[in-house]
């Protein structure tokens, strides 16, 4: 996420890279588990595509049935997690938030070569994500963030060149092989973020400023899923996700077709990016949901192209809410009676970032009145 009021692109102190060497023999892409600040803010493409064989629009009996591309309303989260590992982070999550969850977030972002990018950390047991997931295969899962490039190619001033390289379809076996690794790793039902705050320019995989650069970002887009549907075994869906209130690019610029999107995807901190920098004032849910290409705006254009939403991030901030409850509603709300696939909060609790539990007591009651119990909505 960025924010308007001066904070770095990406804010180093929160960001962790991990020596591979320490659990295994061969060099694995370690988790950048950063929390990435929001800032104010395509044509299809006609590809052949492997069929979705996920129901559509079908809602769960119980919080623990898998996410679909419908209103699902499954309830997921980011814990903290110190050295990659997923406890004791998920456990503190879930005992702070009084909830249990059987959806986990995690960030594959990182990669500096291709072979890392295929082979991502993740799929390594050590970190225990694969063993919690094949613990419950049926109703447990990942939401991943994958950015489409490696860290080699960044060039946020410039991204034509590697642009024009995906969209002539030059990554697509790589893509391929991030998807077997995924389902080889018994990650074949994971939620896929593929390029998530494409919108941002402090992302690796910015889309760029021009028509031109965003309309090959999206066939980008389009390739890498065509590609990683390849993948035997695979269950993927695929979450195309923008960060709130990031300039007014037209979306339709950077969409890749619904043939390639499963679920739209909005960022959405308890933070406004109209306020000016450094301001205190506390707002309102209202202001925030109708700020400049906020939740309002990318409402109705998933409406339009007949998406589910979800959350992939969201969640409280230090200022200038803090414990702010109506924010906990406004999301629980929506979530509970939209056409709405899944929802994560960021809750690791750091990079201005507030977690669940004793700090925020009245966030804390309305949380676990409407993501403890779900599916009894």
């Amino acid at each position: 996420m960025k924010y308007s009021q001066g904070l770095s692109k990406k804010m180093s102190s929160i960001t962790k890279y991990f020596a591979a060497a320490v659990i295994f023999s061969t060099i694995v892409t370690m988790p950048s588990a950063f929390l990435q600040n929001r800032a104010l803010a395509a044509t299809s493409v006609s590809r052949t595509y492997k069929p979705r064989t996920t129901p559509s629009h079908s809602i769960p009996t119980s919080p623990g049935t898998l996410i679909t591309s419908g209103p699902s309303r499954k309830p997921c989260i980011y814990p903290y997690t110190p050295n990659g590992n997923l406890q004791p982070g998920l456990h503190n999550a879930e005992a702070g938030t009084k909830t249990t969850t059987s959806c986990v977030v995690a960030y594959l972002s990182g990669a500096t070569t291709w072979a890392q990018w295929e082979s991502p950390w993740i799929t390594q047991p050590g970190y225990g994500y694969t063993t919690w997931v094949a613990a419950e295969p049926l109703s447990r899962q990942l939401i991943l963030e994958v950015d489409l490039i490696p860290d080699s190619l960044e060039n946020q001033s410039n991204p034509l060149g590697w642009e024009q390289s995906c969209a002539a379809g030059q990554f697509d076996t790589y893509a391929q092989q991030l998807g077997t690794s995924l389902v080889a790793a018994g990650l074949e039902n994971s939620v896929i973020r593929l390029g998530a705050e494409m919108n941002g320019p402090w992302e690796v995989d910015f889309i760029g400023t021009t028509t031109v650069e965003q309309n090959l970002w999206a066939t980008c887009f389009a390739n890498e899923v065509t590609a990683m549907r390849q993948a035997t075994g695979e269950h993927f869906l695929f979450d195309w996700n923008p960060n709130a209130c990031y300039e007014s690019v037209p979306y339709a610029n950077y969409y890749p077709g619904n043939a390639y999107v499963d679920i739209l995807g909005l960022d959405l901190y308890d933070g406004t990016c109209t306020a000016p920098g450094g301001s205190t004032t506390p707002i309102t849910w209202n202001q925030l949901a109708i700020e400049p290409a906020g939740l309002t705006y990318f409402e109705a254009f998933a409406k339009t192209q007949e998406k589910p939403m979800s959350f992939p991030e969201w969640g409280l901030l230090q200022s200038p809410n803090g414990d702010d409850p109506a924010y906990i509603n406004g999301i629980g709300s929506i979530f509970a009676t939209g056409d709405t696939s899944f929802e994560s909060y960021f809750d690791a609790g750091d990079g201005g970032t507030l977690q669940i539990g004793p700090a925020t007591p009245l966030s804390q009651v309305k949380f676990q009145k409407w993501f403890g119990h779900v599916s009894q909505k």
